[in-house]
């Protein structure tokens, strides 16, 4: 790094000359954050590697339209097999409205069997919902057999639509697929019995963050395409570049575009870009927290709610659990006192039963003692 750091003290980089000649230029680097004037003159000194996935330079190294164009190459390793381009297509869709807005693509080419594929890099999972991605699919669709105007519907051909690939790149994907710690993700529509049926649209996801976090040695062409959009150490480059030679005419046309002033003033452009759509994310995080923030509360409050009902409900059962108890004591005792009053009774009824026994036998006794007397007179 010190290296690089010599080499740019050396000669003053063009943006530094620009800076104080160009007041376009000047102005718009004053837009920036601090931080990504900072990244802009690191770059423009070479002690930074631009970021290879920005929309002026990824759209540079994957010009369709020029000869031996690298696009055909990184298709066929996101889709497994090969593919070539044969030229690009306008990136605004459809509108089927005078009303409507048609629908922006970032890269949309054709291939030699004619289907279509559009690539699209998304800094964040948030601002590109399967929503949106599947409005991208219909719309590459929909194109292929638009009416135009007096023709019949009768006249348009169905078995003319060619297949369609939607290939999404996120450098910060969303948890759905952080979650699976895998960075290349295949969907297309199946039916639940077995019966295939070509549907025509696929999708293909590329996750560079957990391509970084999980740092994959399987050596594939993807894989090393991967490594090289995602280096922004200068070393590292020097060390990637040296083993994978066939890159260094890529890089080497990524770092002349870095000196020319269109070239910075396009990636000025795309900086300035990417901090509004941080703060759009920003904001809607925010959004979503406020969101979260309220329902929790809600939920807090109802939560709330039922644990007072819950302890009033408790509070009501132990009260007529008391009384229960209370009435069974009443009870127990009036029981015990109608045992003792009826023991008692039955003790007094003995006793007098007892006695009159007594009494008759004592006068049986008298009885047989005058009768016994008689006789021995």
């Amino acid at each position: 790094m010190n290296r690089n750091k010599n080499k740019a003290k050396k000669k003053e980089s063009n943006l530094r000359i620009l800076l104080d000649t160009d007041p376009e230029v000047k102005a718009a680097f004053d837009k920036l954050s601090k931080q990504s004037q900072e990244e802009m003159l690191a770059i423009s000194d070479e002690i930074r590697v631009p970021n290879l996935l920005s929309d002026t330079i990824f759209k540079a190294i994957f010009d369709p339209d020029v000869k031996d164009s690298l696009l055909s190459d990184f298709i066929s390793c996101i889709l497994g097999r090969k593919v070539k381009v044969l030229h690009s297509l306008k990136n605004e869709g459809l509108r089927h409205s005078i009303y409507s807005k048609g629908i922006v693509l970032d890269i949309v080419v054709q291939f030699e069997d004619g289907s279509i594929a559009n690539v699209e890099i998304q800094r964040s999972g948030i601002k590109l919902s399967p929503k949106r991605a599947a409005c991208y699919s219909a719309d590459l669709v929909t194109r292929q057999y638009a009416i135009t105007q007096g023709q019949a519907k009768s006249e348009i051909d169905y078995d003319i639509i060619q297949p369609v690939y939607t290939i999404i790149i996120f450098e910060e994907s969303p948890s759905e697929f952080k979650e699976t710690k895998k960075y290349k993700h295949f969907f297309q529509q199946k039916s639940d019995t077995g019966v295939e049926l070509e549907l025509l649209q696929y999708y293909a996801y590329i996750c560079l963050d957990v391509f970084k976090e999980e740092k994959p040695r399987v050596g594939k062409k993807i894989d090393t395409w991967l490594e090289f959009l995602t280096i922004q150490d200068t070393d590292k480059m020097e060390t990637f570049l040296k083993k994978n030679k066939s890159f260094q005419s890529v890089y080497d046309r990524v770092i002349l575009m870095s000196k020319d002033r269109e070239g910075l003033m396009n990636m000025i452009t795309d900086m300035l870009a990417n901090e509004d759509i941080v703060g759009s994310i920003n904001r809607t995080n925010e959004s979503i927290i406020k969101r979260q923030r309220r329902e929790l509360a809600e939920k807090d409050k109802t939560l709330k709610a039922k644990e007072r009902a819950l302890k009033e409900k408790e509070k009501a059962h132990q009260r007529e659990l008391r009384k229960k108890e209370r009435a069974l004591k009443t009870y127990r005792e009036e029981l015990q006192e109608k045992e003792k009053t009826h023991r008692e009774e039955l003790q007094e009824k003995e006793k007098t039963h007892r006695e009159e026994l007594q009494e008759k036998d004592a006068l049986i006794n008298e009885l047989k003692r005058q009768l016994a007397a008689k006789k021995s007179d």
